[in-house]
This record gives structure tokens, sequence and C-alpha cells, in this order.
């Protein structure tokens, strides 16, 4: 069952109330909240980032790690 039907929101009140983006209603995030938990959500990092055009990763290029 999704997410939103669970909880009977939209998803931007869902959105809103995993990114605390907008005031969303106290009985409304605690619907939101229950069916998060109920079915073991979590959110996918990897598909975050290719939706914002980064990752807020920083790489590092070292020339000889044995080289200090």
């Amino acid at each position: 069952m999704a997410l939103t039907k669970l909880a009977d929101v939209s998803e931007s009140t869902v959105s809103h109330v995993l990114n605390e983006t907008r005031s969303v209603r106290t009985t409304t995030a605690e619907r939101v909240n229950q069916a998060i938990r109920t079915l073991g959500y979590s959110p996918n990092t990897i598909a975050r980032s290719l939706a914002r055009s980064s990752t807020m990763s920083v790489g590092v290029a070292l020339s000889d790690i044995a080289n200090h």
C-alpha cells in the first residue's frame, strides 16, 4: 500500500512532513509518521541525489597515498 493512501494525504503533504518545508497540522503529520512506521519507509538517498542533481559529497584526489 502506498504511503499517501495509508495516511490519506497527498504526495506534497508527505513531502512537507518528511522535509519539514511547510507547516502541517499535528494530526496530519502524526498520520503520515504512523504510515511511515507501519510501512517501514526509509528515504532513498540515491533517488534524492538524482532528483536534486546534487549528492552533497566531496571527492578527494591524491597522487600517492603513501607520500605524505
